[in-house]
């Protein structure tokens, strides 16, 4: 493999142990049995995998994770915290990542607010939902969620806030333009919860 080096020393230790850890040189490595690999090191890491990686913060000042890779926006997470969630990149308002869940079907805005509850998350707020919008040509699954069309209702999502003055009102996302607008909380639209 490109990148290793030559002066590596193998050691196989078959593949029935189960979950073993590895400490050398300042470094420890856990080996899972379902082939998962965790690095703790002050120094940096290649990684040559076909899997996900994932980036979490340090656990002491002794032995920091490693560094991982940044999912690409519009990305389907395979394992961990967010699997299944849709990666939305970086969000601006805090500088901290945002995921989204889309849900299968279409929901008043009763329903899709209990819905995103239920899930762990909410709704997006109009920032949110309008931060969403700059995801349009990404890739990934936000392809299909931006290829629903701009028309009512397959080309909006709900947003989190009601709308002031009006009892059955809230506020909705157009995925098409980005402009946002009010409908009745009985109509159903397509649903996206917000997870952070």
């Amino acid at each position: 493999m490109s990148g290793t080096s030559g002066k590596a020393r193998e050691i196989v230790l078959g593949d029935e142990l189960g979950d073993i850890a590895v400490r050398a040189n300042g470094v420890r490595v856990e080996i899972h049995t379902d082939g998962s690999v965790a690095a703790y090191t002050k120094s940096d890491v290649d990684a040559y995998t076909n899997g996900a990686v994932h980036l979490h913060p340090a656990v002491n000042d002794d032995v920091k994770p490693v560094a991982h890779a940044t999912p690409e926006i519009g990305a389907i997470e395979s394992a961990g915290e967010h699997k299944g969630e849709i990666y939305g990149g970086i969000y601006p308002a805090d500088d901290k990542p945002i995921w989204f869940s889309a849900a299968p079907k279409l929901m008043n805005h009763y329903n899709a607010a209990a819905w995103a509850e239920g899930q762990g998350g909410s709704l997006p707020t109009r920032e949110q939902g309008g931060y969403l919008t700059t995801l349009k040509g990404k890739g990934g699954a936000f392809t299909e969620i931006f290829n629903r069309g701009g028309s009512f209702p397959a080309g909006y999502v709900w947003l989190a806030e009601p709308v002031t003055g009006f009892r059955d009102g809230a506020w909705c996302q157009r995925l098409s333009d980005g402009d946002q607008d009010y409908g009745n909380r009985y109509n159903e639209l397509p649903v996206l919860c917000v997870l952070r």
